[in-house]
This record gives C-alpha cells, sequence and structure tokens, in this order.
C-alpha cells in the first residue's frame, strides 16, 4: 500500500484510520508528531497523509518554526497538517 512502508496492508489501514481521528481530535498536528506518535518513520507518515490530502480530507497549512520565518533560527521546521471542517 505505501512504498516507504513494510508493513500488512491491515496495519496500514489501521494507522491510516487512527492518523485521521488524531488529526480530527486535534484540529491539526505536525508531521514530526504524528511519525512519532505512530512509531512511523517522517517519510511513511508524509505518504499516509498524502492519502487522506488526495481524497481532499486534511491539507498542508504551515509549517512549525518558533519564528515568524524559517530563515530566522537554526531550529527544525516541520510541516502541519489541519482536518478540512466537514469532511
Amino acid at each position: 500500500m505505501f512504498s516507504a512502508c513494510v508493513m500488512p496492508e491491515r496495519e496500514s489501514a489501521m494507522i491510516l484510520l487512527d492518523i485521521k481521528e488524531y488529526v480530527q481530535s486535534h484540529g491539526q498536528a505536525s508531521l514530526k508528531d504524528i511519525a512519532a506518535g505512530f512509531d512511523l518513520t517522517e517519510e511513511t507518515a508524509k505518504e499516509m497523509l498524502a492519502h487522506w490530502e488526495r481524497k481532499g480530507k486534511i491539507e498542508r497549512v504551515g509549517n512549525t518554526c518558533p519564528c515568524s520565518s524559517c530563515k530566522e533560527c537554526s531550529a527544525p521546521c516541520g510541516a502541519v497538517y489541519r482536518w478540512k471542517e466537514n469532511q
């Protein structure tokens, strides 16, 4: 199902639903939080989030960054995803 993910299809489907519930309940979540929370690599988490993006259920809304621009500090920044309302 997911190229970077070597897991049974049933398990990946369950994780997809868990990610859906996580983002819905939090309103938005960073890629790093999702990857860490589900014990996935960021690449695998990104592929799973892309599944929901293709369905129009989730959208990437920006980056986490402690400053106003990713050019002003040396902190790592990452993608943030938001569940679309009424989807």
